[in-house]
């Protein structure tokens, strides 16, 4: 069962949780967190005796938003205390939002990874849930394999999500390791691609992007090596969702 989380409430419900926390900003007219909603019910009961599932209304506890730098609908933490330890954005597919449950069960309430001592960045931990293959703890980004602040993914994720929402036209898997997106609007999207681009590949070095433009089409293809083929599922995953919002 989920608990309802204010800007008042907060430090009780989930600095004091004694039970590791999944906590969603969402807004009750957003698609896509209705979308996700019956699959974290689902996750919540099944994570009952090891994991919290909270949710924030973004559009009445602005503090909270400001403190987690929220700009889009739906953002989820898993907490360790009010320390984050991964995070998602977007109607990410079931396996991703399993991971973000996996990685809350597998700290403690100082925030470490179950079993080791070094926190949720050391890879020992990430690597047992990489075995059950649901490593995505940190977006659809490895947490081993980013070198992003835990605290910037949010907001990288974002952007994303902006770029998706304001010129995706199509979404191809051309093949398992190759993801082509299709965008529209010309330089400044281009320029805009470029960017996000290329500074998510300096914190995730196994991703290959490539930018082109014709006219006011840019292609953005994506590849990953093969053991990175379910990063590029979540990644695929967060522009379809933002592709089906806009239709």
């Amino acid at each position: 069962m989920a608990i309802e989380v204010t800007d008042a409430t907060f430090e009780q419900e989930v600095g004091l949780s004694q039970q590791p926390v999944v906590m969603e900003f969402y807004a009750t007219w957003c698609g896509n967190c209705r979308r996700i909603a019956p699959v974290l019910d689902e996750l919540a009961v099944e994570f009952t005796t090891r994991v919290q599932l909270v949710k924030v209304n973004a559009d009445e506890n602005p503090e909270l938003v400001s403190r987690f730098a929220v700009t889009s609908t739906p953002t989820l933490f898993a907490m360790a205390g009010v320390r984050q330890v991964a995070s998602t954005v977007g109607a990410q597919p079931t396996p991703i939002l399993r991971a973000l449950f996996e990685s809350a069960a597998d700290t403690t309430s100082s925030g470490t990874v179950s079993g080791c001592g070094c926190g949720p960045t050391c890879g020992s931990g990430s690597s047992e849930i990489a075995k059950r293959g649901t490593d995505l703890i940190s977006g659809w980004a490895p947490a081993e394999a980013c070198t992003l602040p835990t605290a910037d993914q949010p907001a990288r994720l974002a952007e994303f999500d902006r770029l998706f929402s304001s010129s995706l036209r199509e979404v191809r898997r051309e093949e398992p390791g190759w993801l082509r997106l299709r965008l529209h609007g010309g330089a400044e999207v281009e320029a805009t691609a470029r960017d996000l681009t290329a500074r998510e590949a300096e914190c995730c070095s196994f991703f290959r992007f490539t930018v082109s433009r014709t006219g006011d089409e840019v292609l953005v293809d994506v590849r990953v090596p093969a053991d990175k083929e379910v990063v590029l599922d979540g990644l695929a995953a967060q522009a379809e969702t933002a592709l089906a919002a806009r239709v």
